[in-house]
């Protein structure tokens, strides 16, 4: 397993946005709600917003719009770092 894969999946926030955009395209307010689920407190709108930038810039997700009608998508290159850590 890679290093930034086990950094990524080991940060809870993290793993649980990126499994959240597993079923698809979704905006910041609907992974909250998903993070919810899992946890009742959940997660800001905010701090949601900032991992998303930074999986952003890492090219693990890319974002449709602008705003807060944006929506977020797991890229190739996510799919790709999973496969290659479940080997």
């Amino acid at each position: 397993m890679s290093e930034e894969y086990s950094r990524l999946v080991g940060n809870i926030a993290l793993r649980e946005i990126i499994n959240s955009l597993k079923s698809g395209e979704k905006t910041v307010n609907a992974i909250a709600e998903d993070l919810k689920k899992v946890s009742p407190s959940g997660i800001t709108p905010l701090a949601i917003e900032l991992y998303l930038w930074l999986l952003q810039q890492k090219g693990y997700v890319q974002a449709k719009g602008s705003g807060p009608n944006a929506t977020y998508t797991i890229t190739d290159k996510w799919k790709e770092l999973e496969s290659k850590a479940a080997k």
